[in-house]
Parts: structure tokens; C-alpha cells; sequence
């Protein structure tokens, strides 16, 4: 018995201190592993649809005839900032901005401010968050006429190398002419102009500001409508994106979506896609929604539309998708 008692402490002291270096063991997988997922899994994810490029034109096909039986049409280019590949269809037509133009108005500004013309403006910054985030029209307008109205879409499409996009003929800045691959150009050097110039306080990139209102789009604009429909609806709340969306109607009878942003590891994606959709109610009814002053986000027709631009993505990015978008 004594040479028990003498051997079993030695048993005990040994397994409490594989019991110990087993607790941490398990301690440190608990917070490395999910970071390390974390640091993996994007990139896994970035991967799956950088593959996806292969067929893509396919599923773009496909998802041209599904939008088309619901009265739409489409333009859009994907591009993948890594490899240069690109699918797309109409991308080089004209189309209207809707609120995209915000992205010129919010380019010239912060040009501006740079150069230090902006100084007795002080809440540039809550007027740029209003204007980005929130798609608010009144700023928009505001911005557009101090900064020179349809002369600035010129000096912006000059800068950014977009040789489809023309000023407004009637002077309505929702109404700027471009196309989806000047839209594409626009957002590829605004991210090559990451940490680039200054702005705001010293190491402040514009550029960065610009795209931090984008990441922190509203999910519903100051018009009362929802933003959450086509590329954040299809990536889901856990895969960011900076987004610029827009809309109107009614332009010869139809819906106009656009769906803009740049998403995946270090925002390798841009995606620009505009679907214009005849107004259409189950019923019947003819009559164009009134859009004037504030938009019915429950109106039928917006719905249709809202879906068919989140079903158009969806059936382009599959790999991205984090659910059942139209669930």
C-alpha cells in the first residue's frame, strides 16, 4: 500500500498537468481557429467566385431569359480586379445614373476639399454621409449646384478616363448618361486611389472616406425606399460590400434599379447592374406609382422590381450568395 500511495500522486500530478496543457490546448484553438477561419474563409469564398468566371456567361444568359419573361431588361458587367476578367451584357449602352451620379457629385467634392476649396463648408462630411449612405436627393441637388451642376460630370469623366459619360441634357443630375463599364472604370480607380490623397485630417485618404460611406449604406434611403435589394441582398449581412444602389421611375413606363459596389477579399469584385422593368400589377391596373415626393416601398410593382434585380444577381453569383435571397 505504501508504494501505491507513493506511485498513484505521481499519476495524479502528472495527469493534472496534461489536463492543464489539454485545457489550453483547447483554450487556443477556441481563439485562433475562429480567426484563422475568419482570415480563410473569405479568401475560399473570394476563390469560388473568382472560379465561377468560367461559366458565368451561362448563368448570365440564364438569368437574362428569367428576367426578360418578367418584363425587364438588362445591362451589367462583373469584373475581377485580380485576374482583369470580365462578363457582362450591354456594358458599353448608355444608361441613365438614377443616384449613381452621387458617386461624380461626392468624386468632385472631395477633389475640392483637397485642394483646400471647401474650407467654409464644415459639414461636408455629414452632407457627403446623407448624400452616399443614405441616397438623399435634397443634398444631392445641393451638392450639384455648388459644385458646378452639369460642368462637374465633364471634369469627372475627364479625371476617371469614363468616355460614355455625358452631362445631363436637361440639367437633372439623375438624369447623367453613362454605362455600366464607365461605371466599372469609375469604381477601379477609386480603389486604386486607396490611401492615396488626403483628406480631412492628416493620412485621411478621400478616397478611403468615399468608400466608407458606401460600406455604411442605410438600408433604407431618405425617400423612404429599401437599399437592400440585388448585391446585398444576395451576399447577406456577413460578406461587406460598398455599395452605391439607385432608382426611379417612372422612365417610359418602367422601374429603373441600379445596383452597384465592389465586394470579396481586399474588394476584388465591382459589380454594376442596371434593370429597367415595366410597371405591372397583378390586377391589371395601368396606372404609374407616384414617385414625386416620397416612394412606396410596398407598391407592387417596386416590389417585382426590387426581386427581379436580386434574382438577376443571384443567378450570377451563386457562390456568393449566403441564403435563399428571395426567401
Amino acid at each position: 500500500m505504501a508504494g501505491s500511495k507513493g506511485y498513484a500522486p505521481a499519476v495524479r500530478r502528472g495527469g493534472g498537468r496534461r489536463r492543464r496543457v489539454s485545457v489550453l490546448l483547447v483554450l487556443l484553438l477556441l481563439v485562433c481557429v475562429p480567426a484563422t477561419l475568419a482570415a480563410v474563409l473569405p479568401d475560399r469564398k473570394g476563390a469560388e467566385i473568382g472560379d465561377q468566371f468560367e461559366t458565368a456567361a451561362d448563368r448570365l444568359d440564364e438569368a437574362l431569359e428569367w428576367a426578360a419573361d418578367r418584363g425587364s431588361r438588362v445591362w451589367l458587367l462583373l469584373t475581377d480586379r485580380q485576374t482583369g476578367r470580365q462578363v457582362g451584357v450591354g456594358q458599353d449602352e448608355p444608361i441613365l445614373t438614377a443616384s449613381i451620379a452621387k458617386l461624380f457629385i461626392a468624386s468632385e467634392l472631395a477633389l475640392r476639399d483637397v485642394h483646400g476649396e471647401r474650407a467654409g463648408f464644415l459639414d461636408d462630411e455629414a452632407q457627403l454621409s446623407l448624400m452616399l449612405s443614405e441616397s438623399d436627393d435634397f443634398t444631392a441637388t445641393m451638392l450639384w449646384e455648388q459644385l458646378g451642376g452639369s460642368d462637374l460630370v465633364g471634369a469627372v469623366a475627364s479625371r476617371y478616363g469614363l468616355t460614355r459619360t455625358q452631362p445631363p441634357g436637361d440639367g437633372l443630375w439623375w438624369h447623367t448618361q453613362t454605362t455600366p463599364s464607365d461605371i466599372v472604370a469609375f469604381y477601379n480607380q477609386l480603389l486604386d486611389e486607396r490611401g492615396a490623397g488626403t483628406w480631412g485630417e492628416p493620412g485621411d485618404s478621400w478616397a478611403d472616406r468615399i468608400l466608407d460611406h458606401l460600406r455604411h449604406w442605410a438600408a433604407t434611403g431618405t425617400d423612404g425606399y429599401a437599399q437592400g435589394f440585388g448585391l446585398p441582398a444576395v451576399l447577406g449581412p456577413e460578406q461587406p460590400v460598398a455599395l452605391k444602389q439607385g432608382w426611379m421611375c417612372c422612365v417610359a413606363a418602367q422601374w429603373i434599379h441600379l445596383t452597384t459596389g465592389v465586394f470579396g477579399p481586399d474588394e476584388r469584385y465591382i459589380l454594376v447592374a442596371q434593370v429597367a422593368e415595366d410597371v405591372q400589377y397583378s390586377d391589371g391596373a395601368t396606372e404609374l406609382p407616384q414617385t414625386s415626393e416620397f416612394i412606396d416601398d410596398d407598391d407592387e410593382s417596386a416590389v417585382h422590381a426590387r426581386e427581379t434585380v436580386t434574382g438577376v444577381v443571384a443567378r450570377l453569383l451563386p457562390a456568393a450568395a449566403a441564403a435563399d435571397p428571395l426567401g
